[in-house]
Parts: C-alpha cells; structure tokens; sequence
C-alpha cells in the first residue's frame, strides 16, 4: 500500500481559516482558506496526514484580536479534535535539529518558525503549507532539505477528488455567462 503523502500546515493557516470565518481574511488568502479545508477533509478519510507542533495550539489564540467564543471553538475543534491533524510535541531531538537548520544549514527564521520547520522534517513531510513571507524566503534552503514551502492553494498533494466544489459551496465562485 502506498504511503500517504504527508503535509505540514503552519499555524498561520489556521489563523487565516478563523479570519475567513469573521469575513476579515484579504482576499488573497480566500483560496489558501479554501485549499486548507478541503486538506482537512482529506486528512480525516485519510488520503493525506496533516501535521501540526503542539506551537500552533499555543499561537492559534485570536483572529486580528478577535477571541470569540467561535473562534475559539474554530481552534479547537481543528486543532484538539484528532480527526483534522495530527498534533507533533516537540521533543530535545526536535529542538536540536531546529537549532540546526541555522548552525548547520544557513536557514534564517524565527525561533518559532525553526520549531515548525523541524517538526515537519521530523515527520517526513513533502511539503510545508505556510503564507508566512519569512519561512517563504527560506525556500531555496528548505527545498534542499527534500522540503517544498508553498501556500496552501499552490498544494501538489491534495487528492483530485477533493478538488471540486460541492454544489451548494459558497465557495465556488458561479459561472458567469456573457453573450446570448
């Protein structure tokens, strides 16, 4: 049986999915928002594993300040559930090769953002699914790691068949006819 392709999902994906759900999420990011629901679909009948660092729960606390009781049901339903993602907890290993990606491997991030990236090459993950400019940056490094940075609309791993629109998705943007 073939393995499942393994996906990593930083904690400003969840971030934009609560913007959205507010309607406060730019407009740029509204396919990304998209893309990530239908991967957590995916995830929970099991045609890919979505990863997370137990850090997303940590920063996953507001929505441009919004601490709603939805947006903190959208948190933890997401992230605390176990049917969405699979939760990684950072160990001294973990946080070593974090450590690493800068000493040994020239990446340049953020503390944080060196957590996220060594939980994800930890799991084995193909792609890394972020829309922080940062980690972004570190692309070209992160890909001679076997790790491809993108944002979650530009997803290679996303099964055909969660492609498509449902046929009541407000989602999906209408066919707009012209002419006669």
């Amino acid at each position: 049986m073939a393995e499942k392709p393994k996906i990593y999902i930083d904690s400003c994906c969840f971030i934009d999915a609560a913007k959205h759900s507010l309607r406060i999420v730019p407009n740029s990011r509204t396919q990304d928002v998209w893309f990530l629901w239908k991967l957590l679909e995916a995830h929970k009948e099991r045609d890919v594993v979505l990863f997370t660092s137990m850090l997303s729960v940590a920063e996953c606390t507001h929505a441009d300040g919004n601490m709603s009781d939805s947006v903190k049901s959208l948190f933890s339903r997401v992230l605390l559930s176990g049917h969405h993602v699979t939760l990684i907890q950072p160990t001294p290993f973990i946080a070593t090769d974090a450590r690493n990606l800068r000493w040994i491997h020239n990446v340049m991030l953020g503390g944080a953002d060196y957590l996220h990236v060594a939980s994800a090459l930890d799991r084995k993950c193909i792609e890394f699914l972020t829309t922080d400019e940062k980690i972004s940056k570190a692309a070209p490094r992160l890909k001679s790691l076997n790790l491809t940075v993108c944002e979650p609309c530009k997803t290679n791993l996303l099964p055909d068949k969660y492609k498509q629109g449902n046929l009541l998705d407000d989602k999906v943007t209408p066919i707009k006819r012209t002419g006669k």
